[in-house]
């Protein structure tokens, strides 16, 4: 006897569900959700694939491009402008190694001691001080760097008066590279001072108030002492010079 057409549709919505529970009966259902997780992945990946390719097509890597041609270019505007102006490279490279100037040694006739302090740390002459005729204090060390003749006077030392116009002559000849300094000893303030502008002296003077005279080494009037630009005495003289005398001392112990 056949069954009446609603008894065979239910019959056959009954099949359709139990077929997927067959299929997992049969291939097990660790199979059954691995395939279904692939379709997911893939479909997870197909998306993200084209949306990747519409960022690109609609320009979202322009910009990495665009800074990559613009360092391209400025590359080669910087290798071009090195190439067309060397010169600025050179002047660079040697500005960067150039030695320092040398410092010019002081111009001796400039020299005003009455601007330099007493320094007992300086070695030799230069840690000494002395007075000038207008009673002002004055330093030996205003001297460092310069050669040094230093001529001790007197108003009543007969060769003293004598041999100063030399000693004039030879500071107008080479004031620049040596300097010369007249210390009044056992004398008085006033008559060095007169003896000073009657013999028509312009190098500068002082007066040695205490033992200078000793300390230069000095036996008798006059005396004249050379120098060293590191305040070395180099020879003591005792007696009357003349222009060349001095000249002569003053290329053996300078180098004129």
């Amino acid at each position: 006897m056949e069954a009446p057409p609603q008894a065979r549709q239910q019959a056959r919505a009954k099949r359709r569900l139990a077929a997927p529970l067959r299929y997992v009966s049969k291939r097990g259902i660790g199979r059954f959700l691995e395939s279904q997780w692939r379709g997911i992945l893939f479909g997870v990946l197909g998306a993200y694939a084209l949306g990747a390719a519409v960022f690109l097509i609609a320009g979202g890597a322009r910009p990495a491009m665009t800074s990559l041609v613009a360092m391209e270019e400025e590359v080669e505007a910087g290798e071009t402008d090195a190439l067309a102006d060397p010169a600025t490279t050179v002047s660079a490279t040697s500005a960067d190694t150039a030695e320092p100037e040398p410092v010019a040694p002081p111009a001796c006739g400039d020299i005003r001691p009455v601007e330099h302090d007493v320094d007992p740390g300086l070695s030799g002459v230069h840690a000494l001080g002395f007075v000038t005729l207008d009673e002002q204090p004055a330093a030996f060390s205003g001297y460092a760097g310069c050669p040094l003749v230093v001529n001790f006077f007197a108003s009543w030392c007969v060769p003293c008066v004598t041999e100063m116009p030399d000693f004039e002559r030879f500071w107008n000849a080479h004031g620049t590279r040596v300097a010369v300094l007249g210390l009044a000893a056992n004398d008085r303030l006033e008559d060095a001072i007169e003896t000073v502008a009657e013999r028509g002296v312009t190098y500068p003077t002082g007066l040695d108030e205490g033992e200078l005279f000793i300390d230069f080494g000095g036996l008798g009037m006059p005396t004249t002492v050379f120098v060293s630009p590191d305040g070395e005495i180099l020879e003591t003289h005792s007696g009357l010079l003349t222009l060349d005398d001095i000249t002569t001392r003053a290329e053996e112990h300078f180098g004129l």
